[in-house]
């Protein structure tokens, strides 16, 4: 129950926080209440006479309101919240307006069970002004009769519900809150949602009646009232999803183990409450997720509430990515950014970082879980990032092209190693997405190597250039690079990030030949053709000396377009990079596939030759 603890915890540190309102972003619930979006809100006077009534705008639908246990986690069944709720629960004359006989005892059904609850909470010690008014008003049996007078409800021509909608719900699903006008109420606290002295009303109440077994809570390790339902709706992409749910007594639920759910384990409500609504709060403000539909939610957080990375992409401060034009450059200003993380939490604070993902419709699962110290944290994220790094083809606010060295997104790593361009963006299936992300983050977090797989399925990548546009291209080719750089990196291979001139390594020295046929053919194309080297990458990958020997037969027409000089200085650069093989890689198949080496080769040569080619241009234009 670690992550119980932590969540536990996170609450009471932050329970300051609790039931204040957030710009643009989620508050943190309070014990027995939740956050929900209501479509219509409905203002009365103290003694329950309707005044108005208006659907709700978007954007301020976020209301919190009153729960119980069974609410909170309610999928079928009837299960009232105490004050705010849908139509067919608070409308006394729903039934009027319903079609069927089934409809009708089933609205009769809601509103007994909700009239109840709300008069038990009005005659306890703990009512309120508010409360009372709520129940005068629905004790009058009017609403659906008033919403419809305000033209927020329809009826047909036989005074029936027409099928329509509000804010996508339809009417029986509409969420309703109140206010309550009186003179003794400043300008802006008549709304239930907003006053503080009904929250402690109802948590008082509801506290004082919570019924059920009593045992020791593996959360706090007192002896407290135990909760059997456990509240839903911790990520809104899996709303209806439980962490913790044991509601099958046929057989199916414990496989044996055990014969009751208490014996697995006891969490009592109050525990729960507050670990489930800072679980809530916190993937709302601070979770991101992998993914498009079928999503994986990632949540970073500090207990104490200190700030930490974004797990999405940690290298951001300030919305400035770390980056730099050298590889000195680059980690000054890492460890620059990092910083102002550093200085403001301790070394041995806590951080946690936990994975959710709905494994069904019904139940949500923990997939990773981790706690560290602040400072092992840091130096985690920090290594990832100096052994992860490659230059970046970027662009200015004008659209023109640059390069940094960056350290390369988790979700962008996975989609040129496992996706595909369809329409000139690069796109993978969500599940494929969520478990290589999570295999990364284990990387980047735990200081496990990089898998070889996802290097090698970036190398298949950028040997297929012709599968991309130009830019996806260059992009595949810097992100296997930086891949490649911390895959021999953890091995204890070091390789520098400019042209090695000395190094005979034979893959490498084949890439380096790509480069210079590459660049020699592409400098005398206009008409956007691609070069022979890009068209016979592939091959040349796997069949280097039988491809090269193709590609130099290739060169000859765009010899004449060339000056006797470049020509040369091309001959002169390719004998070079030749005579650098050494005996054996003569004597054994020089016509074996490439490692991956051969593209650190090939960037090394190309970066080397457009560094000499903007040199050379700024003389000229200085001449």
């Amino acid at each position: 129950m670690s992550w119980m603890n932590m969540l536990y915890r996170t609450y009471e540190n932050n329970m300051s926080e609790a039931g204040k309102a957030v710009e643009n972003g989620k508050m943190l619930s309070l014990v027995a209440h939740m956050l929900a979006n209501a479509q219509i809100e409905i203002t009365i006077n103290e003694a329950g006479d309707f005044i108005s009534a208006r659907v709700v705008d978007k954007g301020e639908r976020q209301t919190i309101i009153p729960v119980t246990e069974s609410s909170a986690g309610r999928s079928v069944g009837i299960a009232p919240h105490p004050l705010c709720d849908t139509l067919s629960y608070i409308a006394k004359d729903y039934r009027d307006y319903a079609e069927s006989e089934k409809e009708i005892k089933k609205a009769e059904d809601k509103f007994n069970a909700y009239f109840k609850q709300l008069k038990d909470w009005v005659e306890s010690e703990y009512s309120h002004p508010k409360i009372k008014a709520v129940y005068a008003y629905a004790d009058k049996g009017h609403t659906i009769y008033d919403l419809v007078s305000s033209g927020i409800v329809e009826l047909d021509d036989n005074g029936k519900f027409l099928k329509k909608k509000i804010q996508g719900n339809i009417y029986e699903k509409c969420l309703v809150r109140y206010r309550v006008t009186s003179s003794d109420y400043s300008e802006n606290s008549d709304a239930v949602w907003e006053d503080a002295t009904l929250f402690d009303s109802f948590i008082k109440y509801y506290l004082s009646h919570l019924k059920g077994s009593k045992d020791t809570c593996y959360v706090t390790g007192s002896e407290e009232t135990v909760c059997v339902n456990h509240p839903k709706g911790i990520v809104s992409a899996n709303y209806g999803a439980k962490l913790i749910s044991a509601n099958d007594n046929s057989g199916f639920t414990f496989r044996g183990r055990f014969d009751k759910s208490h014996e697995a384990c006891t969490v009592s409500y109050e525990a729960t409450q507050k670990a489930h609504n800072a679980l809530t709060w916190l993937a709302a403000n601070q979770g991101i997720t992998f993914g498009s539909q079928n999503k994986r939610t990632y949540i970073c957080w500090n207990p104490d509430g200190k700030q930490v990375p974004n797990l999405a992409n940690p290298y951001v401060c300030d919305d400035v990515p770390v980056e730099g034009d050298t590889e000195p450059e680059f980690k000054r200003n890492l460890y620059k950014a990092f910083m102002g993380y550093e200085n403001a939490i301790d070394n041995c604070d806590d951080i946690v970082i936990i994975a959710l993902d709905a494994a069904t419709t019904g139940r949500l699962s923990v997939t990773y879980y981790n706690e560290l110290k602040a400072s092992d944290f840091f130096d985690r994220l920090k290594n990832w990032a100096d052994t992860c790094k490659w230059y970046m083809p970027l662009f200015t606010p004008e659209k023109k092209p640059y390069s940094k060295i960056q350290t390369p997104r988790t979700m962008r790593i996975v989609e040129y190693a496992f996706g595909s361009e369809q329409g000139g963006l690069i796109k993978v299936r969500d599940e494929i997405m969520k478990e290589q992300s999570q295999r990364i983050l284990h990387c980047m977090l735990d200081q496990q190597p990089v898998p070889r797989d996802i290097v090698q399925a970036l190398v298949l990548k950028a040997s297929n250039p012709l599968a991309y546009s130009y830019w996806n291209r260059q992009r595949v080719l810097a992100y296997a690079s930086a891949l490649i750089y911390k895959y021999h990196n953890d091995k204890g291979e070091k390789f520098t990030m400019v042209l090695d001139e000395k190094n005979t390594n034979r893959s490498y020295l084949f890439g380096r030949l790509l480069a210079m046929a590459e660049a020699f053919e592409a400098s005398v194309l206009d008409d956007g053709r691609e070069t022979n080297a890009i068209r016979l990458w592939n091959a040349f990958s796997n069949h280097p000396m039988q491809t090269w020997r193709i590609i130099e037969e290739q060169l000859i027409p765009y010899m004449e377009k060339h000056n006797s000089s470049q020509r040369i200085y091309f001959k002169k650069q390719v004998d070079k990079i030749l005579g650098l093989f050494t005996k054996e890689d003569f004597s054994n198949n020089m016509n074996k596939a490439l490692d991956d080496i051969y593209l650190f080769g090939y960037h090394h040569q190309r970066m080397a030759i457009y560094s000499k080619k903007t040199t050379d241009d700024n003389k000229n234009e200085e001449e």
